[in-house]
């Protein structure tokens, strides 16, 4: 019977209405028994034509919008390094932004910096998720400073010079080298040749004002 073939979609963090349609015969009826599984409780609608067995929004994410990784606060938490449990999902997609929810948001990014991620062990599963380096360049404007600066003495400090330069954005590479300097890396060297004059906010999502930080082109307003 179908309901054998159905219950192997476990075995899948995510599937569609097609997938289920390929099962019972028809999208119609598939539709039908999506509904009904949905209101029973058995499976989770995720947005449109998506759903899975699985309530858990970690898990869920990259397969809602691919390519994806995992990244910023939700990675930071999946490596231990900050202690504030993100409610929502942040991935980063070459895709644009969107979004899906269910019992919290996963949200979507686009990025042209499309690397520093690895696929990593979750709940029987691999997903890919930012090494913390990564997820610590791409928090800027996403989640305010504060939550992920005490990553900072965890990080591989090689790593996350090759990655901010490979950024080649002089705006993430004063942010992060300031960040690196205040937590105690002589990293201004290394960098210097990377920073332009033009001021910018250390936070883009605090307060406009600060005091001004001549060495590294910044806005100190966190």
């Amino acid at each position: 019977m179908y309901e054998a073939r159905l219950l192997r979609l476990r075995e899948v963090p995510v599937f569609s209405l097609s997938d289920v349609a390929q099962i019972v015969s028809g999208k119609g009826y598939a539709k039908q028994l999506l509904r009904r599984m949905v209101s029973s409780g058995e499976i989770f609608r995720i947005r449109g034509g998506l759903y899975s067995f699985h309530d858990d929004l970690l898990l869920v994410s990259t397969f809602v919008v691919k390519p994806s990784y995992i990244t910023s606060a939700s990675a930071l938490h999946y490596h231990r390094l900050i202690t504030q449990i993100p409610r929502d999902v942040f991935c980063f997609t070459t895709k644009r932004g969107s979004a899906a929810s269910f019992n919290g948001e996963i949200k979507f990014f686009h990025t042209e910096h499309f690397f520093g991620f690895e696929n990593r062990d979750y709940a029987g599963f691999r997903i890919p998720i930012a090494e913390a380096e990564k997820a610590i360049i791409d928090s800027f404007g996403i989640i305010p400073v504060s939550v992920f600066e005490e990553a900072a003495e965890g990080i591989k400090l090689p790593r996350i010079l090759e990655y901010v330069k490979r950024t080649d954005k002089s705006s993430i590479i004063k942010r992060v080298g300031f960040l690196l300097e205040r937590n105690g890396f002589n990293v201004y060297p290394a960098l210097k040749a990377r920073i332009n004059r033009r001021y910018v906010l250390l936070d883009p999502l605090a307060k406009k004002t600060g005091r001004r930080d001549r060495k590294w082109g910044l806005v100190v307003n966190a």
